[in-house]
């Protein structure tokens, strides 16, 4: 019967996904035509600002982006502040939130990671900003996932694509992941790819030509996510990454990029017994991880390797795991073009 062809059903949710890429297709290219008219107004803080943000939805290693320029201007005795949108936000007094504001993973990750750098949540990424200038003295800013927020002017505009997925599949969502046509690379200053060295060097030479192809001759940075060592959930101590060569362990992540994460497991020469995904910013309850810690009772695995972006939501239940959680630690490293990266940031520094 036709009504139980699955070929059909396939072809008609293609279709209706399809045509709604299309409407927000049209949603999105009009509101950039406004802005680049100046129809819709953007403004510009009395502060330089740093965006750092994507074309795609998912994961493309952002937050781990921001952490590093903020610490790179740090470094240099610059007073940075990062603005955050807060998507996803549903995580509550955590880390001295006010009780009456909700806080995302990212938030918290960042938060553990740089605590000495402030951070506003805030739809109102304008008002942040001069919330940053008036609070804490602010030089520059760092606009998280800040590259469709066309309102704030920026003075750098950096874009993150993901080698594992770099074009969303070349559709606007929901058909594809892009929240934007491509060809609006053109106005990033650089871009930096991710999980460089989790992608084999001739389709990374194949993504460059593409964006070059899309954007122009804008630089382009390699990097990678380099695991550095792992950590107990329970009790904070501290375990060198080689530890895992030959153990049989167990997963679970909530983050946009699963695939990254399976890969660096495997990439230190565990032995991966499964690995249970969750939708990207899940907020875990305890009987999802009472249950997981049921099932790993038939496992019997060494371990259970979480993100870091995992742990900050689950420290609450730290005592239900009859195997040891430990969270893999991970750290940017630029592999290529580091002095185009330094130069970038550079020229904007006074």
């Amino acid at each position: 019967m036709v009504e139980g062809n699955p070929d059909i059903h396939f072809r008609i949710i293609r279709n209706v996904l399809y045509l709604l890429s299309k409407i927000y297709g049209f949603v999105v290219k009009t509101r950039i035509f406004f802005y680049k008219e100046g129809i819709f107004k953007s403004i510009r803080l009395p502060i330089p600002v740093i965006s750092v943000g994507n074309i795609t939805t998912g994961g493309t290693g952002k937050t781990p982006i921001v952490e590093y320029i903020s610490r790179y201007l740090q470094e240099r005795n610059r007073r940075v502040v990062i603005l955050s949108r807060g998507y996803a936000a549903n995580l509550r007094q955590e880390h001295n939130f006010p009780a009456n504001k909700a806080c995302n993973d990212e938030y918290l990750l960042l938060k553990e990671n740089i605590p000495d750098i402030p951070n506003l949540l805030s739809k109102d990424r304008v008002k942040s900003g001069l919330e940053a200038i008036r609070r804490f003295k602010a030089e520059y800013v760092v606009l998280d996932d800040g590259f469709q927020h066309l309102r704030l002017t920026r003075d750098l505009n950096i874009v993150i694509i993901d080698t594992l997925n770099p074009f969303g599949y070349e559709h606007m969502v929901p058909r594809g992941m892009l929240r934007e046509p491509l060809k609006e690379l053109r106005r990033a200053d650089m871009i930096i790819l991710t999980h460089a060295d989790q992608c084999a060097p001739d389709k990374i030479g194949f993504i460059v030509d593409r964006l070059h192809e899309f954007a122009g001759y804008i630089p382009v940075i390699e990097t990678i996510h380099k695991p550095t060592y792992l950590e107990s959930v329970k009790d904070g101590k501290l375990l060198d990454i080689n530890y895992l060569k030959g153990k049989r362990v167990f997963g679970f992540c909530a983050i946009g990029n699963p695939l990254s994460f399976r890969k660096s497991i495997e990439g230190l020469g565990a032995e991966l017994l499964g690995l249970r995904i969750f939708p990207d910013h899940h907020h875990y309850t305890s009987s999802e991880l009472i249950a997981l810690n049921k099932e790993m009772g038939g496992i019997q695995p060494d371990a259970i390797i979480i993100t870091q972006k995992d742990k900050v939501k689950i420290r609450d239940n730290s005592d239900i795991w009859d195997f040891p959680l430990w969270t893999l630690k991970m750290e940017i490293c630029i592999v290529k073009d580091y002095e185009i990266f330094e130069n970038k940031i550079n020229a904007i520094l006074n």
